[in-house]
């Protein structure tokens, strides 16, 4: 093959100088330029002047011009007849001169073309000559190569033979011919490598196609004989699902006719039992009716007993102080006859003596006070503008409280839960455990009242629910608020105030605090103020978190307190386990705070509703900052039926995130229709005035009749957005419905619980299928249409989570709806969904639903609280941070008051 291509080479290089000798031939018409025209140009000129460039031919032209002009400006014409001959000289000059101007004017032309077509060919051979210099250049660049060599000599061609550059352009074609059969050959060359190199290349590629076809043809048998092997498995295959299918059809119908003999017995027992429940509810209705006949008598007889007392106390009031102002008259009267007996005793001395002057006679006497009013010099006042400071700008509007102005009072409970006997309802009153939670007042006064006694008084109906403190050298010292015991005196009095109870359906929270200074029994100054305690909240779902409380079970829940601290500490939120305490965690108390302005700041404190169930099995939950923790139970316990014996759980009380209309969110709770939710906490909630009115749920489907089970706030990446999850037995029904339509009815759903199935069996139970979609229509969906009447909600604001119910009403898989939201992450309960392809199906639709909300979700184990119908948020409960706008500045333009 070397061979070969050496002798196409050499053929190919003697080709090419035969082709240059060719070309190198030099046409005639350039190589022999006219004699006549050169002899014509020498002999136009004078002395001999030839001229060899254009320049030359430039400057001749502009000499003839001249002699022309010389010639016009000589008179044609003689007046002798003798000098005739020389004007026929000159017209014959004229006519000469002409002539070679014409003649010179021509060459000008011609050199000026030939100049261009020599620049042009200079130019071509420019490019040639860098075409040719590229390294490693095909036979496309020999061949642009040589287009570009015979261009430039065809330019140089079109030099005329007359013009000066017609030797020069002789050589240049010569050389510029040998250049273009340099470029001929080394394109001749370049060809037959490239030739030579394709056919390797067609040889090389026809060897590898036959190599394919034979790999093709090898492949082939082995796909023919692995299909004939596959078709022989799939057939035993076929045979063998048969069998199966067969076998697990007669499993299937034996299994359908013994769950509906179970549920035949099922309903049976269902309904002697509901029975058994109506006669007991029954029973239980008209004893409770019957303890509040006797309840409602009980406090008709305290109502009067109190206003019995109520009266017997005002007519001793009256009584003393008729005594007092017999007592004030009489000591006038005493003082009056002893002023008349000094004044006669004087005028008995002067009398006998010499007159001194007035001066000498004045004895110093306080100024009059004018009694009933408030002087300047008497000021009284709490922080009646809220801004951490108690001056003189509190003094307006100090009489009438409400819920945006007036000064506020901290419920103080001294006893923190710990005593048999409600504060307020204490005679004794000791020391303050906590002066830094006192509302301070101010008592300023002047040195006129240095000789008077100062009292302060509340109204009867607020007196039991306060106490009084005055700041002194010994300490706070409790303040007697009947008006019997004055004060210590001083010119700047420090008061403290305390609640010892929120607001309630007894007391509105507000009290009217007096001053009084007396002289002798005789009111000379007073003024009042009205100041109210500051309302319990409850933070929202959608509140950062400090803490979470759980429950030591044991080595039952000991995997999901695991996956709890692992969840919940990276968001810098604690995990506080406790031993021995309730299973459900969220019944037991409700966490809340309150709120009072400092100056240039809020404080802030956390108090908590206990609850009443079990109370020697439900001590308050303290926090990591016990010292900020305050407990408070409402009302009294109640002896509930076993169907509604966790409807007073707190995870029945639940509050939004700000909605329209209440800045501070808004309370809601399950009302199960035979017993609601504790109605003494319900008129608790109400009085505070912020979160309220409170909205009731329909529960009485739920096995716990807890609303907490079907709704939850959850915290968007948005700051201030949320979405609410409701509970939706018609998206789990539709849930199972795609998975088996695509084709997983056999996959199992409620791994490992005691309701494991597969998708199929569920869709089959159709019991199961209709109760869940009567709920949907006749429970969840009113719901859903009241809670966007009663929160505003928009459609895109809810979220449906793929839900099942038993018949009892407890969640059949684990509730995703019963989850924690915990600083931009939510705490779910793993729903042991179906595993497809490696994922569990139901957990990644709650990831879908709530993708556009941006939240992270962390799945926990909580087999244990599902087996005992709870789930993650039962079992745990949080400490939020409270809002830090005051609720003051939070309150709508029709705010209460």
């Amino acid at each position: 093959m070397r061979l070969v291509k050496y002798i196409a080479i050499a053929i190919i290089n003697g080709f090419g100088v035969v082709i240059g000798i060719i070309w190198v031939a030099v046409p005639t018409t350039v190589a022999q330029p006219s004699l006549n025209y050169q002899l014509a140009i020498s002999a136009r000129q004078q002395d001999g002047e030839t001229p060899q460039s254009l320049s030359e031919l430039y400057k001749l032209r502009d000499r003839l011009k001249v002699q022309l002009d010389n010639l016009a400006k000589t008179p044609d014409s003689s007046p002798f007849p003798a000098e005739l001959w020389k004007s026929a000289i000159q017209r014959q000059q004229s006519q000469t001169l002409t002539q070679q101007l014409q003649n010179v004017q021509s060459q000008i032309q011609i050199e000026e073309r030939a100049k261009y077509n020599w620049d042009d060919a200079a130019k071509l051979a420019a490019q040639a000559v860098l075409i040719g210099r590229t390294s490693n250049p095909s036979s496309a660049t020999w061949e642009e190569s040589q287009r570009l060599w015979q261009l430039a000599i065809n330019k140089l061609r079109l030099i005329p033979h007359e013009s000066f550059l017609a030797d020069r352009a002789i050589d240049k074609t010569i050389e510029y011919q040998g250049n273009l059969s340099v470029a001929t050959y080394e394109m001749q060359v370049a060809r037959s490598v490239e030739k030579v190199r394709a056919e390797e290349e067609e040889i090389r590629e026809r060897a590898r196609k036959e190599q394919e076809k034979k790999e093709f043809a090898r492949r082939e048998i082995e796909r023919k004989e692995q299909e004939k092997k596959d078709r022989a498995r799939k057939e035993l295959e076929r045979q063998e699902f048969q069998r199966q299918e067969l076998a697990r059809k007669e499993l299937e119908r034996q299994e359908l006719a013994r769950k509906e003999l179970e549920r035949q017995e099922f309903e049976k027992q269902e309904l002697a039992r509901k029975e058994l429940e109506r006669q007991e509810f029954e029973k239980q209705e008209l004893a409770r009716k019957e303890l509040e006949r006797q309840e409602a008598a009980r406090k008709e007889l305290e109502r009067q007993e109190l206003e019995k007392q109520e009266l017997a106390r005002q007519e001793l009031e009256r009584q003393e102080l008729e005594r007092q102002e017999l007592a004030r008259q009489e000591l006038e009267r005493q003082e009056l006859a002893r002023q008349e007996l000094e004044r006669q005793e004087l005028e008995r001395n002067q009398q006998a003596t010499p007159q001194p002057t007035p001066e000498s006679t004045a004895t110093p006497t306080p100024a009059p006070v004018t009694p009933g009013a408030s002087p300047p010099n008497f000021f009284f006042a709490g922080d009646t503008n809220r801004d951490g400071q108690i001056n003189e700008q509190d003094e307006a509007g100090k009489e009438q409280w409400s819920l945006s102005k007036g000064a506020l009072i901290l419920f103080n409970d001294r006893n923190n839960d710990r005593g048999k006997i409600p504060t307020w309802k204490q005679t004794k009153v000791s020391a303050p455990r906590r002066a830094a939670m006192l509302s301070q007042v101010n008592l300023t006064l002047s040195e006129n009242f240095k000789t008077s006694q100062l009292f302060i008084t509340a109204d009867s109906i607020a007196s039991p629910h306060i106490s009084v403190f005055q700041k002194t050298g010994d300490g706070w010292q409790p303040v007697d608020i009947s008006g019997a015991k004055p004060l210590v005196f001083s010119t700047n009095i420090v008061l403290g105030v305390e609640a010892k109870q929120f607001a309630d359906r007894n007391w509105n929270g507000t009290v009217n605090l007096k001053a009084t200074a007396q002289n002798n029994g005789q009111e000379i100054a007073s003024t009042t103020i009205q100041m109210g305690v500051s309302p319990w909240m409850i933070a929202p779902n959608t509140a950062p978190v400090t803490e979470v409380q759980v429950s030591d079970r044991g080595s039952v829940n000991s995997e999901f307190i695991s996956q709890l601290k692992q969840a919940v500490e990276p968001t810098g939120a604690k995990v506080k386990i406790l031993q021995g305490d309730r299973t459900w965690m969220q019944d037991t108390q409700k966490n809340g705070y309150v709120q009072l302005p400092e100056k240039s700041d809020l404080r802030l404190f956390n108090v908590a509703l206990k609850s009443n169930s079990e109370p020697e099995k439900n001590p308050p939950v303290k926090l990591t900052q016990d010292r900020d923790l305050k407990v408070v139970k409402i009302g009294n316990p109640r002896s509930l039926d076993p169907v509604s014996q966790w409807s007073d759980g707190y995870g029945n009380l639940q509050v939004t995130p700000p909605i329209p209309g209440h800045p501070m969110g808004r309370v809601y709770y399950g009302n199960s229709g035979n017993a609601s939710f504790n109605p003494e906490v319900l008129d608790f909630i109400q009085a505070q005035r912020i979160q309220g009115p409170p909205v009731d749920i329909d529960t009485s489907w739920l096995l716990t009749r807890q609303v907490d089970e079907i709704i939850n706030f959850i915290p968007t990446q948005t700051p201030g957005q949320y979405v609410m999850a409701i509970a939706s037995p018609e998206a789990g029904v539709k849930l199972l419905e795609e998975l088996e339509g695509r084709g997983y009815g056999d996959v199992t759903i409620n791994r490992g619980l005691s309701t494991q199935t597969t998708v199929s069996a569920a869709l089959q139970n159709r019991a199961l299928i209709q109760h869940n979609l009567y709920l949907q229509n006749q429970k969840l969906n009113p719901i859903i249409e009241k809670l966007k009447r009663e929160f505003l909600l928009r459609d895109d604001q809810i979220i449906q989570v793929p839900v099942m119910f038993g018949y009892s009403g407890y969640a059949w898989w684990p509730n995703m709806v019963n989850s924690v939201p915990v600083n931009g992450k939510l705490l779910v309960s793993n729903p042991r969904g179906p595993m497809i392809e490696g994922v569990d199906y139901t957990q990644e639709r709650l990831r879908q639903l709530l993708l556009p909300a941006g939240v992270s979700v962390s799945f926990l184990d909580d087999r244990y609280y599902q087996e005992l119908k709870g789930n993650v948020q039962s079992a745990t409960n949080t400490v939020r941070k409270p809002e830090e706008r005051p609720f003051w500045q939070s309150l709508p333009n029709t705010g209460a008051q």
